[in-house]
């Protein structure tokens, strides 16, 4: 029988343990287990019916904390508001990247995991502290199509499929390294590309 590792009760074991009362002091010893991640599948990779119901199972932009708004929530025509929170002292130049690696993650991912054949995503960043305060003068807006992510794909790794952009992580499926490789390695020729 195969047990599978249980990151949550991991973490209260030890805790539980740390705070033991031993008088000797002696430190728990635990069986570490290293949790490799595994490729996804294109048959594997989770779908959604809508870019909505994506973006709440993610949990990355949220109406509810003002990092989300449908412009306009027709799925033919969708436009989607995201902002991330920035903080006093960053620069243009992080702000920038930041607003650039949003709308490349949330391309990919809508064309990955839905049936959406374009989207219009307009990133914002949102005050840190009063998250109904909006940066617009940072504001930017790209119009992407499947199709269009779909070649930058083949440029990118010589495939259009959306499964190598993702790896199952103890039953969660979780951006990997090719999807690092958009958002952080070649983030200005991926945006410039979105952007033709």
């Amino acid at each position: 029988m195969k047990i599978k590792f249980n990151p949550i009760l991991s973490v209260i074991t030890l805790i539980s343990l740390s705070c033991s009362n031993d008088k000797k002091n002696k430190p728990a010893i635990i069986e570490n287990t290293i949790i490799q991640p595994q490729k996804v599948s294109t048959s594997e990779l989770k779908k959604f019916k809508s870019v909505k119901e994506m973006l709440e199972d993610a949990h990355d932009f949220t109406l509810e904390q003002g990092t989300l708004n449908f412009i306009n929530s027709d799925e033919n025509n969708l436009h989607i508001q995201i902002s991330k929170p920035i903080v006093e002292g960053d620069s243009d130049k992080i702000i920038d990247e930041n607003i650039k690696r949003d709308i490349i993650y949330v391309a990919f991912q809508v064309f990955a995991q839905t049936s959406t054949k374009n989207i219009t995503i307009t990133s914002i960043p949102i005050d840190f502290k009063d998250q109904t305060k909006y940066y617009t003068q940072y504001q930017k807006t790209v119009k992407v199509t499947r199709d269009k992510t779909e070649q930058i794909m083949q440029k990118e790794f010589g495939s259009a499929d959306y499964s190598i952009l993702f790896d199952n992580l103890n039953g969660i499926q979780i951006p990997n390294k090719n999807f690092n490789k958009l958002k952080f390695q070649d983030l200005d020729f991926v945006y410039i590309q979105l952007l033709k």
